[in-house]
């Protein structure tokens, strides 16, 4: 099923406020069409995937009989009804600098009951602030709606329900589910009474343990100070936390609609106000056998349980408080739910198979009790060489009968690189592993076909560079701790057999038989120290470790048994959700994972038996806590997330949902990570200072806490006060952190001054002496960058086109017999081709924004005028002029050397050309500390603008009619076609009425383009391979 797409401009919050104008005291902004373009983000796509609240805002459009565009087509109806704006650089700073203060209140006036004003081409429209996703408010972004659709489409959202003084911060979170992108499921009668029930989360309370948690500072405030606090807790569990149970038919008839056919078991689902998992079960069947008739619901209504097909805990459905107080039933929930034409989303699916391996991440691997003997053994090389003439053998991690935790990363690249078996391997097998939700094809089937056919084409750049791009991968993870270990990831899950015993039904059975069952199934529970993962490769018997991320602290990692595999019940009714790792309450570990819950948070289960003995000297030998409360126990304190008492505001007020917002644009997960990192380093180093240890400890675990709590805040609207860490508790940052964020830089991002990045890499290694470094976490990127060095790559040399194609080898004069007009047509064709996709991808390149905007905060900095001049503004006035305008200024300054005028000089120079400026002359004029920079900067910037600009045309007057064609292919693409798909089906098309596609295989090679053929001619290249058997 393909994804509808639809036009969504997305704005800068900064060059939108840059336009605002002071008037009665507050900020008020009225952008015209040419304003309102500037406005745009130059970097971002301004498409976003399908989501229920699109699908609302086209049915206030054109009625609620309006019928969704086929799939896979741009819909341009809303870009002019709802737009994104970016707040990133706004909230995230400090308050305490006058210009930041002063961004922040512009900002702010944005939330206003007035909106914005703009134009976005058919006139001037008011926007109101609107709702975000998750995801969304992570990334400072938030939709504005104009405002003659904003109370439509709000009431459908809100199911009607009348929402006054409650947890705005819940009800951003809760609207914003319906930004989720998704599939939409129509025609599977979900509205059908009885079909969707909800039932209550059975809560429930494990024997004591210990816990490490933080306690506030009884304020009432937003932001509140935390203090660290021990002891022995009952620790109390929503069992079920997020999930749900889904029949086994309509399971299938719900895969048939999304995908065709039947493959999936789990599905992360959105309604309104639902979120969370389902899994299928033949609950039906199970209950039956149990002799029970009936399900009870959250409001003590009965439901018959042969017309029941999805269980909801209550924990999924998030207005259940709302809908009670706006005096709603169930009944009308769904009456309103028809009314509005809302429909079930498919959000994510399980895996077809499961995974053997997984990857670690830095952070894990800093918490883990190494030794350097089993990370990585000091007598291995640094590299491994396939060439066995070297001295007759052949050095490949494989060899090495050791085992050692960097082990498989090292032979997966070695393999990549060296393994002429596995290259072939690779593509052989790599078309059986692809899933329908990666959207396969068809062209990894054809490069193994041809390849089974004549292993000769391994050498092919459509090949080679597959493989390359692999390796690349692999050594760039490994360096920033991106290891491959056994293991896999699965959605976490409660016991669903659990969920199956306790669910409120009614039972009228009464035979002998049906009370046997009843009385078996109770001792099917999962223990404290089980797990059970259907279809793993793990062996029973062998502890695994789980793990989540982030990962801070090594109290968030726990050791658990895989259950035995035995034909049971479990088995029985579970055995198929081989993509479902599911934990009894009673080990706690939704709580220890970080406070993880079940309605779609993706769990690592690692079986790497190195890694599960460290962890297991982690928990086993933790050494003595000084000033602990706790005596040395086998298990690490749980660390628990207190909840946070919520703040209650009014739904309409706006100054209320603007301080929701703002809370949450300045999420500081990131640097509480990275500040955890630094001090974990130390923690964990047993070469470290004791005292010195045991204190990074305490605090990095306060930081894992603090963390939950930065994540919740979405929810609670109470962030924790993180100054004390943040800015006065510092640690050194480590090197592998600056190396991280090193490689996580663009040159997009580059002041023209710096130097590139490929030479910040260079002299990052340089200035590290890697011989002192004795952390694991730290000599990553060394490791990596010695592995790539040291391990030589198999240079391929394709073949010759007579050992690959058969009229080639069967006919030498073969190019003879060619027709020289069409070869003449097919070269230009080809030629156009080419040049065609090198103009899109131009296009589609970033422009760079004011690359040169940081040169001129130094400026203002240096000379202490930072809060007297905002650069967003100058650039706003100078985005005003006419781009002929821009480049003649450019030219004059140039011609006449701005930058060695004198004073008088300068003022004439800027009467002559910017007489509409006067008011920011003595800015531009004032030539301390570099200033000639600030006017020449921003006039190179903005020409740079206009002229990226101009090279997004597409279309030009000299351009051919076979690349006018190929480029109109392009542009009237569907959203989810692939640029390049679109231009060369329309090659292929202009291709074949030159010369039969049979035959339009030679003339291609004939003219050197072997490696056109698999975009043009896919499923004729078999047809011409020159068959290679085997010795």
């Amino acid at each position: 099923m393909s994804l509808v797409k639809y036009r969504i401009y997305e704005l800068s919050a900064r060059a939108v406020i840059s336009y605002g104008r002071q008037q009665d005291g507050t900020y008020t902004f009225r952008l015209s069409a040419a304003e309102t373009e500037k406005c745009k983000s130059l970097s971002a796509p301004h498409e976003q995937d399908d989501n229920a609240l699109f699908y609302q805002i086209m049915c206030v459009l054109h009625g609620d009989a309006f019928t969704e565009a086929p799939g896979g087509q741009m819909v341009t109806d809303l870009s002019d009804i709802i737009f994104y704006m970016d707040f990133s650089g706004i909230f995230d700073r400090s308050g305490a600098r006058k210009k930041h203060l002063i961004r922040q209140e512009k900002a702010k006036a944005l939330f206003r009951p007035e909106g914005v004003s703009l134009d976005f081409g058919s006139g001037p429209q008011r926007y109101l602030a609107f709702e975000r996703s998750g995801s969304m408010s992570r990334q400072a972004r938030l939709s504005f709606i104009r405002e003659d659709f904003y109370d439509a489409v709000r009431r459908r959202i809100m199911m009607d329900m009348t929402i006054g003084d409650c947890q705005l911060s819940k009800l951003y979170a809760y609207n914003g589910l319906m930004l989720s992108s998704g599939i939409r499921i129509d025609g599977i009668g979900i509205d059908r009474p009885h079909r969707v029930v909800v039932v209550d989360n059975p809560v429930r309370t494990p024997p004591p343990t210990e816990v490490i948690t933080v306690e506030d500072d009884g304020t009432q405030n937003s932001t509140r100070k935390y203090h660290r606090v021990e002891a022995m807790a009952d620790v109390e569990v929503t069992c079920f936390d997020g999930e749900g149970l889904i029949s086994k038919q309509y399971a299938r008839l719900v895969d048939e609609k999304l995908c065709g056919k039947k493959v999936h078991t789990s599905f992360q689902i959105r309604m309104p106000y639902v979120k969370g998992m389902l899994h299928e079960v033949d609950f039906k069947d199970y209950l039956d056998r149990g002799g029970a008739d009936t399900i009870t619901d959250l409001w003590g209504v009965e439901h018959p349980i042969q017309k029941v097909d999805i269980i909801l805990t209550k924990s999924m459905f998030k207005s259940c408080g709302w809908l009670n107080e706006s005096c709603m039933s169930w009944e009308d929930y769904w009456a309103v739910f028809r009314k509005y034409r809302h429909a079930l989303y498919i959000t994510n699916v399980s895996k077809e198979k499961p995974e053997k391996t997984t990857e670690l991440n830095y952070q894990f691997l800093n918490t883990v009790s190494l030794r350097a003997d089993e990370f990585r053994p000091a007598d291995l090389p640094d590299g491994w060489d396939h060439s066995p003439e070297t001295d007759g053998w052949d050095h490949s991690p494989e060899t090495d009968g050791r085992n050692w935790l960097t082990k498989q990363t090292e032979l997966a690249y070695y393999n990549f690189c060296a393994d002429e078996s596995f290259r072939q391997n690779y593509f052989l097998e790599k078309f059986e592993r692809v899933s329908w939700w990666e959207r396969h094809q068809g062209r990894d089937q054809i490069l193994a076909a041809v390849l089974k056919k004549n292993p000769r084409f391994i050498n092919e750049p459509i090949y080679t560079k597959r493989l390359e791009g692999e390796a690349d991968k692999i050594v760039e993870r490994y360096a920033v701790g991106r290891l491959i270990v056994a293991g896999d990831n699965r959605y976490l899950s409660g016991d669903l057999l659990d969920f199956l015993n306790c669910l409120p039904v009614t039972r009228t059975g009464t035979i002998k038989k049906t009370n046997d069952f009843i009385d078996f199934r109770w001792v099917q529970e999962l223990g404290r120290e089980n797990f059970f993962a259907p279809g793993a490769a793990y062996q029973s018997g062998h502890v695994c470790t789980l793990l989540r991320n982030p990962h801070i602290a090594r109290n968030e990692e726990m050791q658990l048994y895989p259950l035995e595999d035995s034909k049971n019940l479990r088995n029985q009714y579970l055995g198929h959700l081989t993509d479902v790792v599911m934990v009894g309450y009673t080990s706690l570990a939704a709580e220890r994972l970080g406070g993880a819950d079940y309605d779609g948070d993706m769990i690592k289960t690692i079986s790497d038996p190195i890694l599960n003995e460290c962890v297991k000297r982690n928990i086993h030998h933790d050494p003595p806590r000084p000033r602990s409360i706790f005596s040395r126990s086998h298990n690490l304190p749980l660390l628990m997330i207190p909840t946070a008492r919520p703040q209650i505001r009014n739904a309409d007020d706006w100054e209320a949902r603007f301080e929701t917002v703002r809370s949450t644009f300045s999420s500081r997960v990131g640097q509480i990570c990275n500040a955890a990192l630094d001090r974990s380093i130390i923690a964990y180093n047993e070469n470290s200072d004791a005292e010195e240890r045991e204190r990074c400890r305490e605090e990095t675990e306060t930081l894992a806490i603090l963390t939950g709590l930065e994540i919740d805040s979405a929810k609670s609207g109470i962030r924790p006060d993180l100054d004390e860490y943040l800015t006065h508790k510092t640690a050194k940052r480590s090197d592998f952190l600056k190396y991280k964020t090193l490689v996580e830089e663009t040159e997009t991002r580059r002041a023209w001054y710096e130097p590139t990045h490929a030479a910040k890499v260079k002299a990052f290694f340089k200035k590290v002496d890697w011989d002192e470094v004795d952390s694991n976490v730290e000599r990553l990127p060394y490791l990596a960058q010695q592995l790539k060095k040291n391990t030589p790559r198999i240079k391929a040399k394709p073949a010759k086109d007579e050992e690959l194609f058969s009229f080639a080898a069967q006919q030498p004069d073969w190019r003879e017999q060619l027709d020289s007009d069409k070869l003449a047509a097919v070269d230009a064709l080809l030629r156009d081709h080419d040049a065609c996709l090198s103009r899109i991808r131009a296009c589609r390149v970033p422009v760079k924004e004011k690359k040169r905007k940081s040169d001129v905060d130094r400026i203002l900095y240096a000379r202490e005028q930072e809060d007297d001049y905002d650069p967003d503004e100058l650039y706003a006035l100078f985005g005003g002029l006419p781009p002929e305008k821009v480049s003649a200024l450019r030219q004059a300054m140039r011609e006449q050397a701005w930058h060695l005028m004198d004073e008088d000089a300068r003022e004439r120079f800027l009467r002559e050309w910017l007489p509409e400026f006067e008011d920011i002359y003595d800015l531009l004029t004032d030539f301390r500390f570099g200033g000639y920079r600030i006017l020449g900067d921003i006039v190179c910037d903005m020409e740079d603008e206009n002229t990226g600009r101009e090279k997004k045309q597409l279309f030009r007057e000299s351009d051919s009619k076979a690349f006018t064609a190929m480029m109109r292919a392009f542009a009237d693409k569907s959203a989810s076609r692939s640029y390049r798909d679109a231009v060369t089906a329309k090659c292929r098309e202009l291709l074949t009425a030159i010369v039969r596609p049979t035959l339009a295989v030679r003339y291609v090679v004939a003219l050197g383009r072997r490696d056109l053929l698999w975009d043009l001619l896919p499923e004729y290249i078999e047809k011409n391979v020159l068959e290679v058997r085997d010795d």
